[in-house]
């Protein structure tokens, strides 16, 4: 493939005719001439209000000019379309499509760039929300078998309890409480993998935010692996959220696992929560602002190509079949009108931040 480059002829000695330039500069599609050689000679204006590059440094330096990093330029001799990561001058992406075809009776090539970041955004939520129904109809699947086998532990148990609950043994009091507890917690986590599996939205009402994320934290920590400090932050004033408190606790379960997974060699884990003014047009009651938890780690980070991905089922930095937590926890923010948005740059740690609609009053119900 020849290198985008510059001049306004070409080496075969094709000059661009005057009457081609200005028919060229009058469409109002994005449109390019490239010489036999592959060599960018012409931007229209239609180019340079796409990508914020005037046409004569677009002429000057080919298309790698527009090229995301890291991204292959396309073939301007190819007859078929081409799309790529594009930038625009601002630094800006959009996903471009390059068509090219012969111009008669010349040894150059003309073609047009169009953006086609709409059409790329619609496949891809067309492909999520494909993902999330197969994940959907797994999740109800497996749940469903899981709460038959919970509840002949929970018969078990609770034979356990009536014949041994008089026993003083520590272990055994011990043993009767940590399994009556977890199948507890196993129930709980059934009951939100159905109603995941349904696309039951839950019930919601005036939550305290900071009471839960002090409340987790005091359960979590004599449990989180060693070398990994937790650190909690708190936010005077904060307003309730409109939320379920019990699909807030599976939230942040997933996301302290996968923090803790991130941190092999320790670090610190940081619960915090947050607010947002009102007027913010995200959440279904901007007038009241919007309030939520933030989970961060020092862990490994993720690459950009990874983040992009980490709300899909599947995708996961780490061994296979862990990758539906973040899946799920998107899909219950989903049914509580809640938003969650992660930051994360490899090397540095991630932040995952569930953001809620702020109760209209200070008051809990």
């Amino acid at each position: 493939m020849a290198q985008p480059g510059t001049g306004h002829g070409s080496d075969d000695g094709v000059p661009l005719a005057d009457a081609a330039r200005t028919l060229l500069d009058a469409l109002p599609t994005p449109s390019v001439v490239f010489d036999a050689e592959g060599r960018l000679l012409h931007a229209n204006p239609a180019l340079e209000r796409l990508t914020g590059h005037p046409a004569a440094r677009l002429a000057e330096h080919g298309l790698g000019l527009i090229l995301a990093s890291r991204v292959t330029a396309p073939d301007p001799g190819r007859d078929d379309d081409q799309e790529f990561l594009a930038a625009r001058a601002d630094g800006t992406g959009f996903w471009a499509c390059l068509t090219t075809g012969p111009l008669p009776a010349t040894p150059l090539r003309v073609g047009q760039i169009l953006d086609v970041t709409a059409r790329h955004e619609a496949e891809g939520g067309l492909a999520l929300s494909r993902q999330r129904e197969a994940l959907g109809l797994l999740t109800n699947s497996v749940a469903h078998e899981f709460n038959n086998f919970l509840q002949i532990l929970i018969g078990y148990i609770d034979g356990l309890k009536r014949r041994l609950g008089d026993r003083q043994e520590p272990f055994i009091q011990r043993a009767i409480s940590r399994s009556a507890d977890a199948t507890e917690r196993a129930a709980i986590l059934t009951r939100q993998l159905l109603a995941y599996s349904r696309r039951i939205a839950p019930d919601v009402r005036a939550v305290d935010l900071d009471a839960i994320v002090a409340d987790l934290a005091d359960r979590l920590a004599p449990d989180l692996p060693p070398g990994i400090r937790l650190a909690v932050a708190t936010t005077p004033g904060l307003p309730p959220a409109i939320s379920n408190p019990t699909q807030i606790e599976f939230a942040l379960r997933h996301l302290v696992a996968n923090a803790c997974e991130a941190m092999p060699a320790g670090g610190t884990l940081t619960l915090s929560t947050f607010r947002i003014e009102p007027g913010d047009r995200m959440m279904q009651h901007p007038e009241a602002g919007t309030v939520g938890i933030a989970v961060a780690d020092t862990g490994q980070g993720m690459s950009p190509e990874m983040l992009a991905r980490a709300l899909a089922p599947f995708q996961t930095s780490r061994e296979a079949g862990r990758g539906a937590g973040l899946a799920i926890v998107h899909g219950l923010m989903k049914r509580q009108n809640g938003t969650i948005t992660l930051d994360s740059r490899v090397g540095e740690g991630t932040q995952v931040r569930l953001s809620f609609p702020a109760a209209p009053d200070r008051a809990l119900h």
